[in-house]
């Protein structure tokens, strides 16, 4: 026989546990929303581990995205962004307005973390070294 409250609490518990997730990705969703406002993305989706970000660039180039990683993506990182920013995100897509054509950058908070501790002139070359080209 089974037991109809052990039930309930297992259902309770993974229910609370899906909200917490949904709380997490909406505050995270809203952080990328303020941290990106500069570059003004048509579209940021977060969809399981990866982040993408779809510009407002006819062609993406590596000129938009590195200060996008490094002082958008990153920067909540930076000033204090709970550590549920990010968690779980292993790649960032960085596409052009048709979301056909960008990079994706390998990584996520701890390389976010990592990016602030580098020194300009390494920064470029950090983040190149984790990015691959992106086509379809």
């Amino acid at each position: 026989m089974r037991n109809p409250v052990a039930g309930s609490i297992i259902i309770g518990l993974l229910l609370g546990g899906w909200q917490i997730a949904a709380v997490a990705d909406s505050d995270t969703q809203e952080r990328l929303q303020v941290a990106l406002d500069p570059w003004d993305p048509h579209e940021i989706r977060l969809t399981g581990n990866q982040l993408t970000v779809i510009t407002r660039e006819r062609r993406m180039t590596d000129q938009v995205l590195r200060p996008l990683i490094s002082t958008g993506v990153c920067m909540p990182v930076f000033t204090g962004a709970p550590d549920s920013y990010l968690s779980g995100i292993d790649e960032i897509a960085v596409l052009n307005i048709h979301g056909r054509q960008g990079y994706i950058f390998s990584g996520g908070r701890p390389e976010c973390q990592e990016i602030g501790g580098l020194p300009m002139n390494d920064l470029e070359k950090y983040i190149l070294s984790r990015t691959r080209m992106h086509t379809n």
